[in-house]
Parts: C-alpha cells; sequence; structure tokens
C-alpha cells in the first residue's frame, strides 16, 4: 500500500500543477511569467514539505501520522477548489504589477496543498525502510514510484481531465482521491476524514450547480480547455444606444471577441474594422488566410460580403484551440460555409508547412500582454508570412503596443523583423493616433511590393487614413527564434 500511496501522489501533485494553470488563468493570464510563478512555488513548498515531512516522522512514525499528511494535502485541495476565485480576486485587486500578482496568487492558492504534498514521500521513505543495509535500494524505488506517477499525472491531467473537466471538479476530485488515500493508509479515528471526505463531495456537486445557476443569472458562462480558459459573457453597450453584447475573454482585464447580438456580422471592437485594409488594398482578392479564429468576428464579416470581397471568396481560419471555434459555434453565430476552411493548428507550424500563397495574409493572434506568442513576430516568421502572401497581395496583422517610447519595444521587435521581409510596412494607431507612446491597438500593413506614394486616392479622406503612423520608426532590434525576450518587453505594459 505504500508504494502504491507515492505512486498516486506522485500522480496527483502533478494534476494539481497542471490545473493550476487554468485555475491562475482568468485572474492573471497564461503567460510565461505566470508558469514560472506556479511551478517555482510548488517546488518551493514541495521542498519545504519534504523537510517538515522527515523531521515529523522522525518525532511520530506511524500510520496514522502519514494518515495525516494525506489528509492534510486532501484537505488543502479541497480548500484551494472552495476559495481560489476569491483568492485570484483579490489578490489581483491588491497588486498591480504583473510578477507580484502571479507568484501572491499561486502562494495563497496552491502553498498549502504543496506542502502536505511534500511530506508524504519522506514519511513513506521512513515507514518502509527496515533495515541501514537496503536504505539505499528502497529510497530509489520509491522515489522511482513517485516520479513515475509524476509523469503519469503531467499526462493525465494534460492531456485527459483539462480536456474533459473543469478546473475547479478537478481540484474537487483530487482532494477526495487524497482523502481515499489517507482512510486507505489509516483505519484509526477515521471519522473526521470521512466526514471531510462527505465534506467535499457535497461541495463538488454544489459548485456543479452554482455554476448553471450563474450562468443563468449573469450570463457568464466557462469553457477550459488544454489551450485557454474561455469566459463567454453577456452585457449592454451603452455607447451604441444599450444594445445587447455578447464577449469573449480568455485574459484577464480583455475581451478577445465582441458581437452585437442583432448585427453577429458586424466588426464590434474598433480595431478589427481595420481588417478592412486588406480588402481595400487588394479589392480582387479571392484566397484570404486568417491566423488565430477567436470568437470568429472577421471571418464572419468577411463571409457576410460586407467587405466588399466577391462571391469567390475561398476563407481559410487557423486556429488553435477547437474550444474556441466551438464556442464561435455555439455563442457567436458562426456558421458552416462552403467557402470556409478551419484548421486547428498552431499558426506558425501552419506556415512552416505551408507553400500556397494568399491574396489577403490577417494575422490576430496577438490579444493582451498577458500572452503574447513571439514565435508569431520573429524574422523567421516573417519571411514565413512573406511566402504566404501572393504578389499584389497585403498581409494585416494586429498588435498591442506602443509605438514610440519604453512601451512600444515589442512593436518595434516585430515591425524591424516584417521590414526585413516585407518592402514596405505601413502602421495605423487605432486607439490615439497622436499619441503614438500610448499603448494600443496597432494595425501593421505589409506589402510585397513597394507602393510610390499612396495608391489609394480613395482612402484620403477615410477615417482609417488619419490614424496612419507617419513618423520615422524607432530603432529597434528585429525578434528572432532564438532570442524574443517578450516578457522583458512587456513588463512595462504589465502595469496597466
Amino acid at each position: 500500500m505504500l508504494e502504491l500511496t507515492v505512486f498516486l501522489s506522485g500522480a496527483l501533485v502533478m494534476v494539481l500543477e497542471m490545473v493550476g494553470g487554468r485555475v491562475l488563468a482568468p485572474h492573471v493570464g497564461t503567460s510565461a511569467i505566470v508558469w514560472t510563478s506556479l511551478i517555482g512555488v510548488i517546488l518551493a513548498c514541495l521542498a519545504l514539505g519534504a523537510w517538515a515531512g522527515g523531521r515529523f516522522a522522525d518525532r511520530s512514525l506511524s500510520r496514522r501520522g502519514l494518515g495525516q499528511a494525506l489528509a492534510g494535502a486532501g484537505a488543502g485541495c479541497g480548500l484551494t477548489a472552495f476559495c481560489h476565485t476569491a483568492i485570484g480576486t483579490g489578490v489581483t485587486g491588491v497588486f498591480g504589477n504583473l510578477y507580484a500578482a502571479a507568484v501572491a496568487a499561486a502562494v495563497a492558492t496552491f502553498a498549502l496543498p504543496a506542502f502536505f504534498f511534500g511530506m508524504i514521500t519522506p514519511y513513506v521513505i521512513r515507514l518502509r525502510i527496515a533495515s541501514v543495509d537496503t536504505a539505499g535500494a528502497t529510497v530509489g524505488r520509491l522515489y522511482a514510484l513517485s516520479t513515475a506517477g509524476s509523469i503519469l499525472g503531467t499526462f493525465l491531467g494534460g492531456f485527459v481531465l483539462i480536456s474533459w473537466f473543469g478546473s475547479t471538479l478537478i481540484l474537487w476530485g483530487v482532494a477526495v482521491a487524497m482523502l481515499l488515500l489517507s482512510l486507505a493508509n489509516s483505519h484509526k479515528r477515521p471519522w473526521g476524514r470521512v466526514l471531510l471526505l462527505m465534506l467535499c463531495l457535497f461541495l463538488a456537486w454544489q459548485d456543479t450547480l452554482y455554476d448553471q445557476w450563474l450562468a443563468e443569472k449573469n450570463g457568464i458562462r466557462l469553457v477550459e480547455s488544454p489551450y485557454n480558459s474561455i469566459r463567454i459573457m453577456e452585457g449592454v453597450d451603452y455607447a451604441r444606444g444599450g444594445k445587447a453584447v455578447r464577449l469573449m475573454a480568455t485574459d484577464p482585464g480583455y475581451s478577445q471577441s465582441g458581437m452585437l447580438l442583432d448585427a453577429p456580422d458586424e466588426l464590434y471592437f474598433d480595431y478589427t474594422r481595420y481588417y478592412a485594409l486588406g480588402p481595400r488594398h487588394v479589392p480582387g482578392a479571392k484566397r484570404v488566410l486568417m491566423l488565430g479564429g477567436g470568437g470568429y468576428s472577421v471571418p464572419k464579416w468577411l463571409l457576410s460580403g460586407k467587405s466588399g470581397l466577391g462571391d469567390g471568396l475561398d476563407l481559410t481560419v487557423v486556429e488553435l484551440d477547437p474550444a474556441m471555434t466551438e464556442s464561435a459555434r455555439r455563442w457567436f453565430g458562426l456558421r458552416d460555409d462552403p467557402r470556409l476552411t478551419v484548421r486547428h493548428e498552431d499558426a506558425r507550424a501552419f506556415l512552416n508547412r505551408q507553400d500556397a500563397a494568399f491574396d489577403l495574409v490577417f494575422v490576430d493572434v496577438f490579444n493582451s500582454h498577458y500572452s503574447v506568442p513571439f514565435q508569431m513576430g520573429t524574422m523567421e516568421a516573417a519571411k514565413a508570412l512573406r511566402r504566404a502572401v501572393a504578389p499584389g497581395g497585403a498581409l494585416v496583422m494586429n498588435v498591442i503596443s506602443a509605438v514610440e517610447g519604453p512601451d512600444g519595444r515589442l512593436f518595434r521587435g516585430i515591425w524591424h523583423a516584417l521590414a526585413k521581409a516585407f518592402p514596405e510596412v505601413r502602421v495605423y494607431c487605432v486607439g490615439s493616433p497622436a499619441h503614438p507612446e500610448r499603448v494600443q491597438n496597432l494595425m501593421l500593413v505589409a506589402l510585397p511590393e513597394a507602393r510610390a506614394g499612396d495608391s489609394l486616392p480613395a482612402m484620403a479622406a477615410d477615417d482609417m487614413e488619419a490614424h496612419r503612423y507617419t513618423g520615422k520608426i524607432p530603432a529597434g532590434e528585429p525578434l528572432r527564434d532564438d532570442y524574443a525576450p517578450v516578457e522583458r518587453y512587456t513588463l512595462m505594459l504589465a502595469r496597466q
């Protein structure tokens, strides 16, 4: 039983860590900063727990002591399942810096269960050692079993559980499993742990009912996938006469897609309207590639005919997360269309294999500074994008950054990468053209052939042309696959 306990505990602690990213995502995002904080905090608490577990075993060695450590891990997971939303909201309300908020949220949410998990293996080793002569073999065997369990838990959590169950329900499942392990290892005085087990089962059931009630009352729905924690929200846009709107968010403080319920094919966010620059630069475009589907606002607009493109449109959308596409079909009015092809894969991987060229290539993968997919802004990515743009075509890319000043380093790294592959790269400041030092949506239009002057006279009086940045792009180093310090570049953005 001791060997099984070590194996299962190793598996369950990795399930806890894998689901931790989903638990923290609505509050601090899913960037490398968040994963670094989560892994570092859990490792630190496991180490502290191992130290405490060894000392505890030397002072009080019994099956009952092991049962207490296992029950502590179960109770800690149950407390995390019950309180993680309140903790995340509270911590991010106190800390304005993303680094501090990510570390504090990880500590407040996972320190307790990780500490008790750390106690288990040293305690089991002390129980199992029968002779000094065989101590090395015993320690090696138990650590190997713990590591094997961790490998299983990593794949089980990342490939299976997160794909099929909500993060809170998984946490309740880990709590219940640890309490059952506690009862299996120690039969003495079980009633407290039995009551705790029943409480966890009851609260897990209540959580499911609460999620259903919350979706009905507030119109907030949560969809979790291996890639995202997607929130679907209902609201009212008072700036547009109180019209009902539906929003999709994957990062805290940002909505990645929006839709007016009475006009599902319209472009809702201001920056998405700048994708009209594509058809205006290439009015006869037929083949269009969209990298990043989200709520499929731009694909719906293209298919509706409002972009001005003809009936011969052939649209390919590359979206990493199938849950995004399913959410768009269920809540954002995406319908099957013979002109639409959806590919569920990474945009850069798609580009690396892609031989065909498109009249228009739209890129909308930079949703916020919480999760910057650097691999789409490097020199190598720019070369792949250039291959994907047909002669006379255009690339239109959304980037969230400033143009000038310290907050513009991300933009400048991407712009200089594109400028090495495209003869001309135009920049449009969507939010504040008079203040290019401010963080805002920037639309980049890259052309495979330089055009003398402005070859679009019809756009001279257009509002979008008034937002074009005409200054000299500040110097900067282009991003590269082997060196793209986007976390450092977006450090200042994290304070906003």
